[in-house]
């Protein structure tokens, strides 16, 4: 079983705020969460911050700390109201970062309370030092959380089991990034959707970094006109899922790294639905449906996606330009219906049936689709790099505090590159603070799904 909570970075300051608002004394807050459940992995991911009123504390002491029944009351009846999950938080002011005793009678009193009122949610609690943080959930049996991570403008790992030794493989980049960040790697698992010309290099870099687990996800099979850009692949395995080409390749590499393979396209619910076991996620598509899905996803359950595209403008063979983008998409940040990216004229005219596409062509209600777009090897690959490096760049800060951009364009042919970070549109779903964090509910990412028929 993996156990996780994720903590959106503005809320982990609010929430260190209230906690240490009175220097020598604990401090309550709650957190108010969404949760994934997917197979073994349980997360809890933050929705908001609740503070606790000075009258509802009934002990606050350097050591000692009690919550009146009104406060839990009053949380439980926001949590039900709202279908999310309650993480109890507080301080050790200049102590350790572990529970206590007393720590343990609290849970004893809050955890039945709101397993009573809330049943078949996980809860948890937290507990923090000035410079520490420790956690469990509760499901409905105790458990240690294996990692509490930090999302915003770097992705932090604040709290992890206790790491396993790093490999001799790795030096050369633990000279580089230190023994504390490739031990952030190993934690993370990582989805890659699509394995093309993106997806296929993206794949085979995060794993030679180190990551603890990779799940690809593409429902297509590998064709001829695949090979000149498709890492690992072969003349012979053309007709193969690309996702178990890809895994067959990397399990040979050695290195650690656990492989799953997700032979289906996102657009299909439980594939989705599996990417909310993901701490970040790639998206190596360049279709505008699967592009919304993951707007969705970075939004309800805070995982960074690093969004990846490459177009070539050829006519007749001659090549006029270049372009590589990768955008980050996270709670707050614009996202690609902000910037234009996609549309939903795009993604009704995407939904289409071949039939229907063709009669709506015909009436003129709706565009021919292009041809397939041209695609070359280095320019795939490098725009796969520049993704990667920006997930580096949010683990380590190697780039410096300054960079806080959520897209890279890049000009081959013009030999340019820049960056920029747009303000997410007061009219978009990115900027609904209302579906920050709210995890798993019904409908699934607030959509409507195909159903297989026969």
């Amino acid at each position: 079983m993996i156990s996780r909570i994720v903590l959106l970075d503005q809320h982990l300051t609010q929430l260190r705020n209230l906690l240490f608002d009175r220097p020598g004394v604990e401090g309550a807050a709650f957190i108010l969460c969404g949760q994934a459940q997917t197979g073994h992995v349980h997360k809890l991911i933050s929705h908001a911050v609740v503070a606790i009123a000075d009258e509802d504390y009934l002990l606050r002491e350097p050591y000692r700390l009690s919550i009146g029944s009104r406060a839990l009351a009053r949380i439980a009846k926001l949590a039900r109201f709202e279908n999310l999950s309650v993480i109890f938080a507080h301080s050790h002011p200049g102590g350790y970062c572990q529970f206590s005793e007393q720590d343990d009678g609290e849970e004893a009193r809050l955890i039945p309370f709101l397993q009573a009122r809330l049943p078949g949610r996980v809860h948890g609690t937290v507990v923090l030092t000035e410079d520490a943080i420790a956690g469990r959930l509760f499901q409905p049996d105790r458990l240690a959380v294996d990692a509490i991570l930090s999302i915003g403008s770097r992705i932090r790992v604040l709290s992890a089991a206790t790491p396993t030794p790093l490999p001799q493989f790795f030096d050369r980049q633990i000279r580089a990034f230190g023994k504390e960040n490739q031990a952030v790697l190993r934690v993370l698992r990582v989805g890659v959707v699509g394995l093309g010309g993106t997806g296929s290099p993206v794949a085979e870099q995060l794993y030679r970094l180190g990551i603890g687990e990779l799940i690809l996800f593409d429902g297509d099979r590998l064709e001829e006109s695949n090979l000149n850009r498709v890492y690992g692949a072969k003349l012979s395995d053309v007709g193969k899922h690309k996702v178990h080409i890809a895994k067959d390749r990397l399990d040979e590499i050695g290195l650690g790294t656990s492989v799953q393979a997700v032979a289906e396209h996102i657009t299909w619910e439980e594939s989705a639905k599996q990417l909310t076991s993901c701490d970040v996620v790639f998206g190596c598509t360049d279709k505008q449906i699967p592009r919304a899905i993951l707007i969705q996803l970075a939004l309800r359950y805070t995982i960074p996606v690093f969004d990846l595209g490459v177009l070539l403008d050829s006519l007749g063979g001659q090549l006029r330009g270049v372009h590589g983008r990768v955008t980050t998409l996270l709670p707050g940040e614009a996202c690609l219906l902000c910037r234009e990216r996609i549309s939903a004229e795009g993604m009704r005219v995407e939904a289409l049936s071949d039939t229907d596409r063709q009669s709506q062509i015909k009436d003129g209600y709706a565009p021919e689709l292009p041809e397939p777009a041209p695609a070359v090897i280095p320019f795939t690959s490098t725009v796969a790099s520049l993704a990667v490096s920006e997930l580096l760049h949010r683990v380590t800060g190697f780039m410096g505090a300054d960079r806080q951009s959520t897209e890279v364009l890049v000009s081959f042919d013009q030999n340019k590159i820049h960056t920029n970070r747009l303000s997410a549109a007061d009219t978009c779903i990115c900027s609904t603070e209302a579906v920050f964090g709210k995890g798993d509910e019904q409908p699934f990412l607030g959509m409507l799904w195909p159903t297989h028929t026969m």
